[in-house]
């Protein structure tokens, strides 16, 4: 359990990292970078979730990469591809294959975190056994759970595209500073966006329209005294 513990420390930690440099970056380019950055950021954080096939493609794709990221090592020292173009292709054929059956999004979007909890706690005899039924029951819920799935990976990349920008903008200022000396805490901020982004989403996401009040149904309408019987 405490190694599992310090796995996971270890990640948020390198993600923090990241997260400040990449901010740094956006920080260091001239203003209108950071500006569309917390616009686009925006756009998807609130209603990045409503178009499906769009929605499935590009989060396939998303997935797809971010699992040739951890699992690609071993793939990738069999193939002679580098991480990177390893990347790219599975992002490319996840992209596409969810375009053509959306479904396919929601279920890879709930396999990879499915088996990124299983590897923190199989053991190492039965590590590859363990990751795929944790992958299995992800996919499922994922797959069940489409809906929310869509809203919250929208809201999170929408979140996180904001405080990236917006650490990046403040990089003079005092906030801005502090910021980018604990990068954690935009992960913080992107975490709290994305919560309130995929709430507000939720209603209208994965390609359907908010539902009406439970129980209001249009009344039935009564032939008019003038029309013309049939028959």
């Amino acid at each position: 359990m405490s190694g599992a513990l310090d796995g996971l420390g270890g990640a948020v930690y390198e993600a923090g990292r990241w997260a400040g440099g990449v901010a740094g970056e956006i920080g260091s380019a001239p203003w209108p970078v950071p500006a569309a950055v917390v616009l686009a950021g925006l756009a998807v954080l609130l209603f990045g979730a409503r178009p499906r096939r769009p929605v499935a493609a590009l989060g396939a794709a998303g997935v797809a990469a971010a699992a040739a990221g951890w699992l690609g090592a071993p793939i990738a020292a069999s193939t002679g591809l580098s991480l990177s173009t390893l990347a790219v292709t599975f992002a490319a054929l996840a992209g596409a294959v969810a375009a053509l059956v959306p479904p396919v999004f929601p279920a890879l979007a709930g396999a990879l975190p499915g088996a990124l909890l299983a590897g923190l706690f199989a053991p190492a005899d039965r590590f590859l056994e363990v990751l795929l039924v944790g992958a299995a029951l992800g996919a499922v819920a994922g797959f069940l759970l489409a809906r929310l799935v869509a809203s919250a990976v929208a809201a999170s990349l929408g979140a996180l595209a904001v405080a990236l920008g917006a650490a990046g903008a403040l990089r003079a200022t005092g906030p801005g500073r502090a910021l980018l000396a604990h990068p954690v805490a935009i992960l913080a901020i992107a975490v709290v966006l994305a919560v309130a982004g995929a709430a507000f989403q939720l209603s209208r996401a994965w390609g359907r329209g908010a539902p009406g009040p439970a129980g209001k149904r249009e009344p039935p309408r009564r032939p008019s005294a003038d029309a013309p019987e049939t028959g």
